[in-house]
């Protein structure tokens, strides 16, 4: 019994280490391919949209405006809810803010706000940990998905400062809210043609509006 155990052992053992091995290039050849997907390059390509064009008032001039209220209400959105424009590398923080995205490509969040209100400015909230001369620029767009449209106001971040910077808007091109024929969002981008400063960071975007008196007109309609 001692002889053939000793016989058969080193079958065994042979046996076991040529399927290891096996297993272990497999295994590394897998961890290479997993880790090459992984770590896959995400780059911005020269055709990068092109910046949007401030829009001049035509049809929604000649409509009526509702009366407003003449307090201002605000509609705040946060940085990490905005998404590229793109497949491109981007980090969320914890503080609400998106950073470590490339110059040039844009971020955007769409807005709803009451029929008939009227937006009148933007404030751009941002952030970054080391003094450049890195500067963004959110704007807030409307559309009528037929290529009709463009940016009303927009608000830009100044260079040469550190930590939460809050950046208001100085158009005067106040524009009225008709859901019936126009989609709205805040676009917001690094703007090319500055050194990229990888920490500064979207925090945020509030849009400042006065809302219709006639809210009440606006809501859903609850039968019993």
């Amino acid at each position: 019994m001692n002889i053939r155990r000793h016989i058969v052992t080193p079958g065994i053992v042979a046996v076991a280490a040529v399927l290891l091995a096996v297993s272990a290039i497999m295994d590394a050849a897998g961890g290479q391919n997993g880790q090459d997907i992984a770590l896959a390059p995400q780059i911005v390509g020269n055709d990068t949209p092109a910046l949007p064009q401030p829009y001049v008032s035509t049809a929604q001039s000649a409509t009526s405006p509702a009366a407003l209220s003449s307090t201002l209400s605000y509609y705040f959105i946060s940085g990490n809810t905005f998404t590229p424009g793109g497949s491109v590398s981007y980090a969320r923080q914890v503080t609400g803010c998106v950073n470590q995205m490339p110059l040039g490509v844009p971020f955007s969040a769409p807005v709803h706000l009451p029929q008939g209100s009227q937006v009148v400015s933007i404030t751009l909230y941002t952030s970054d940990a080391v003094i450049t001369t890195t500067t963004s620029t959110a704007y807030f767009i409307l559309n009528d998905g037929k290529g009709n449209g463009g940016y009303s106001v927009s608000a830009t971040s100044p260079p040469n400062t550190s930590g939460y910077r809050q950046t208001n808007s100085t158009d005067n091109n106040p524009v009225t809210i008709d859901n019936q024929n126009y989609n709205y969002l805040v676009e917001w981008r690094k703007n090319l043609g500055t050194p990229d400063s990888a920490s500064l960071s979207l925090c945020g975007v509030r849009v400042a509006y006065y809302a219709p008196l006639s809210g009440a007109l606006h809501l859903p309609i609850i039968s019993k």
